[in-house]
């Protein structure tokens, strides 16, 4: 196989992308990696790990064509901080969705056989990736989250100090802290959205 950069999407929102295709004759199959939460890299890096870069490789030398990309809160991470109505549908779907649209479009690629692997957050949106194009062959959910994010940020977090045993007045204070976060991320509806501002370091609109 070989890896050649494309570009997901047109215009302000545009993301560099990665290409895994596989030498051989096609039209052949193809998959869509999509990040989890965070300003992700296209290879999911953390730390020396680059699994989505594994996940790429494995499949393109197995004859399937990999597309992974940069994620737009990565790319664009400033432009979006600023947005006071940000929801997963610019984070996260529109991008993918444009990337299941550019494999469509590149000859050698079976426009008919491209499927959708989300990863945590993009597990967690692949219905609704799957209810706007319902010509995707298929979805692969990699421990996608069956509950809301804000509960499962506090239960990551506890868990981490609880391995590290970190028992001080700092990691309690913190934790407490991130209660009263969920909390109103819990309590949340569209006439108190307004005067929310930003919660878990999104606004409202996000959590709603």
């Amino acid at each position: 196989f070989r890896d050649e950069q494309v570009t997901v999407g047109q215009g302000a929102w545009a993301l560099p992308g990665t290409l895994s295709r596989p030498t051989v004759a096609g039209p052949v199959p193809a998959v869509v990696l999509v990040q989890g939460s965070g300003p992700s890299d296209r290879d999911e890096t953390v730390g020396a790990n680059k699994p989505f870069r594994d996940l790429a490789w494995g499949l393109a030398s197995r004859g399937i064509a990999v597309l992974r990309y940069d994620k737009r809160t990565l790319v664009y991470g400033s432009a979006m901080a600023n947005s006071t109505a940000l929801t997963v549908q610019d984070e996260t779907i529109d991008d993918a969705l444009a990337a299941v649209n550019l494999l469509r479009h590149i000859p050698g690629i079976d426009g008919r056989r491209i499927v959708v692997l989300g990863h945590s957050l993009g597990g967690m949106l692949v219905p609704r990736i799957g209810q706007q194009d319902p010509n995707i062959a298929g979805f692969i959910v990699m421990a996608g989250a069956t509950r809301p994010l804000q509960d499962m940020m506090l239960e990551q977090v506890a868990y981490i100090d609880s391995v590290h045993g970190d028992t001080s007045p700092a990691a309690r204070a913190r934790l407490e802290q991130l209660r009263e976060q969920v909390a109103r991320v819990d309590a949340l509806t569209p006439a108190t959205a307004s005067s929310s501002g930003t919660l878990l370091g999104a606004p409202a609109s996000y959590w709603l």
